[in-house]
């Protein structure tokens, strides 16, 4: 019996124990491949972003640009959240589709999109931007129709 038992238990805590390893390696591959899509960087620019985003919006703001950072460096940055970001991408991928992914991300071309994501999302942020400001004069109007249905009940 306690032959059977002590098979039992080394069996049960060998299984354990692969599985960590293979949790772990799956977690490394990763944020192996976040990291090669310079995704901490890109965080703190995105970080820059909406703060300057935001304070051209209103002005007003500027005043609390430091606490702004502050704020989203300690709850945005890269340290902060990389747990989730690897989560998610161990959700929806392999750990061998991260490896052949993270191979992609090192060649000239996967290197070159990474550079190039950030300017291309800042430039597509300013044109919406720009599209809802020449609009917005369609939109005061939306409002005020719905403004004046509701004055009307």
């Amino acid at each position: 019996m306690k032959v059977l038992l002590t098979i039992a238990l080394t069996a049960l805590f060998s299984t354990t124990a692969i599985a960590q390893d293979t949790q772990d390696s799956h977690y490394e591959a990763a944020k192996e491949l976040l990291i090669t899509m310079n995704l901490p960087a890109q965080l703190e620019e995105s970080i820059e972003a909406m703060i300057d985003m935001q304070i051209r919006q209103s002005p007003e703001m500027g005043m609390f640009e430091d606490i702004m950072k502050s704020f989203l460096r300690k709850h945005m940055s890269w340290d902060a959240i990389q747990d989730v970001y690897v989560g998610m991408y161990m959700d929806e991928f392999s750990e061998e589709e991260l490896k052949e992914i993270t191979a992609f991300y090192r060649t000239d071309i996967g290197q070159k999109f990474v550079s190039k994501q950030m300017p291309m999302m800042q430039r597509g942020m300013a044109k919406g931007e720009q599209i809802v400001a020449e609009n917005l004069p369609e939109l005061e109007m939306m409002l005020q129709q719905r403004i004046e249905e509701l004055d009307g009940m």
